[in-house]
């Protein structure tokens, strides 16, 4: 009994050197594999490979240009299709119409030969036989207007220097003085070096970096600031082109309302007579006669 026991422990134990030489044999076959594949993977990098090259127009059809591939027609395609829906939309459109529609503009209105819209004789006629009194209530309507827009403007205006750290839309730019003690420090007076900063941000008149912080920033920018500083200053630009074209429409604003206040004040009762003609588009002044109260 105990010889068969010995007998079989020694069968078991050789059975799990026999699957552990296996195991390893397997371990070493799979790093060996690997290798080899590495190997040739960058042998596969390192041989030239095959340049396919666009097909070009043939020979006997090079008169018609140069050879349309898929992208350029994708590009033509989707123009073709734009176009078809435009026109698809606008034969929806003229199909749905109402052949008795009416609006009372159609009665004093009509279209010339360019298409437009146009006032007819007898629309104008009407208008030049309208009484003082109409004219003149039309005429305040078109004063109220014109405060109303000029008012808005304005607090956009303000609105919008408030936000902005300086205006250049008055001919009169921000100054700043500095005071020196005599002429010849006036004469060799350098603005970048008494701000420290670079030559290029001197002539600013606000936000002027120093030397030291701009080499502070210059180690933390990334691609992504840059991006980010490029769309402040283009939203900035465009906050200033802004305000410039709201202070040329407020001044514009002015000039209509000076125009019509003149027109209703002529249109009053009193002697007067005119002392000035109209000039760079300011009304004509007027003098009137003193009347006793």
């Amino acid at each position: 009994g105990k010889l068969n026991q010995s007998i079989d422990d020694r069968y078991c134990i050789n059975n799990q050197l026999s699957k552990l030489i296996k195991y390893k044999h397997h371990i070493s076959f799979e790093i060996e594999r690997k290798i080899i594949a590495a190997n040739m993977s960058s042998l596969r990098n390192a041989v030239k490979r095959v340049t396919h090259k666009e097909r070009s127009q043939p020979r006997h059809r090079a008169h018609l240009g140069i050879l349309e591939k898929k992208r350029d027609y994708q590009e033509r395609a989707k123009d073709y299709h734009k176009k078809q829906d435009v026109l698809k939309a606008m034969r929806q459109r003229a199909s749905m119409k109402n052949p008795d529609e009416f609006y009372f503009s159609m009665k004093s209105s009509t279209t010339n030969q360019n298409g437009k819209h146009v006032k007819t004789e007898a629309s104008i006629q009407k208008e030049r036989d309208l009484g003082p009194d109409t004219i003149r209530i039309l005429k305040d309507q078109d004063l109220s207007y014109v405060r109303l827009q000029k008012q808005q403007n304005k607090k956009k205006i303000e609105r919008l220097s408030e936000n902005l750290h300086f205006s250049e839309t008055q001919n009169n730019k921000r100054k700043h003085t500095v005071f020196v003690d005599n002429d010849e420090q006036a004469n060799n007076f350098v603005v970048a070096d008494y701000f420290d900063t670079v030559p290029e941000l001197a002539g600013r008149t606000f936000n002027r970096i120093k030397k030291k912080d701009l080499s502070a920033l210059a180690q933390q920018l990334n691609c992504r600031r840059q991006q980010m500083g490029k769309k402040l200053a283009k939203a900035r630009s465009a906050a200033y082109g802004e305000l410039q074209a709201r202070a040329i429409r407020d001044k514009a604003l002015g000039l209509a309302e000076a125009h019509l206040e003149t027109e209703k004040l002529v249109a009053s009762r009193g002697r007067k007579r005119k002392i000035k003609e109209a000039e760079d588009g300011k009304p004509a002044q007027y003098k009137w006669r003193r009347k006793r109260a």
